[in-house]
């Protein structure tokens, strides 16, 4: 999520910037005043567009992590320092959000029970999690590696799925399916 808020607040001041080029253009009137108008006024048309764009990502990049159901960190990222032994800090981490409004995987944001997207079913098998979403005939199917927890926590999954979204999981025991090459 910090990565769509760092791309939208950078296409806000892109927008910014050529907003002042083109006022600047206009009371100066340089030469070849005419050709700076149109380029600064293109490309702060495209940095706002960009940004309104990036805004409504982050708008629901923000509602799947406050209505979060599912929270998953499968990998933390950390950089060895060769001169301290034995010391790692941690420079980026990936995160998996699964709520009632959808999926945002680091910065990957996939709605469903928005805009007309359905959530169809969820499947809990022993290692992974499936998520079938999409309009009518036109369905998506999303499989994360997400090993299934003790039935206490199970239970309470199930039943956030079933109160926020209207489906009940699926839970399976059958092993992921093994592509053999």
């Amino acid at each position: 999520m910090k990565k769509i808020a760092w791309y939208a607040r950078s296409f806000l001041a892109a927008s910014i910037f050529c907003a002042a080029a083109f006022a600047a253009v206009l009371l100066l009137h340089p030469t070849n005043w005419m050709l700076y108008v149109v380029l600064a006024l293109s490309a702060g048309l495209l940095a706002a567009f960009l940004f309104f764009t990036e805004n409504q990502r982050l708008t629901a990049a923000r509602l799947i992590v406050e209505n979060q159901i599912l929270h998953i960190q499968p990998a933390v990222l950390r950089k060895r320092d060769s001169a301290k032994e034995g010391e790692a800090e941690s420079c980026e981490t990936v995160e998996m959000f699964v709520s009632c409004f959808g999926i945002l995987l680091g910065s990957k944001v996939i709605k469903f029970n928005q805009e007309g997207i359905r959530l169809k079913a969820v499947e809990i098998g022993r290692d992974y999690l499936s998520l079938d979403y999409g309009r009518d005939t036109d369905i998506h199917n999303i499989r994360l590696i997400y090993s299934r927890p003790d039935s206490t926590v199970l239970a309470s999954i199930i039943e956030k799925f079933r109160y926020e979204t209207g489906i009940t999981p699926t839970v399976t025991n059958a092993p992921k399916r093994r592509i053999i090459l």
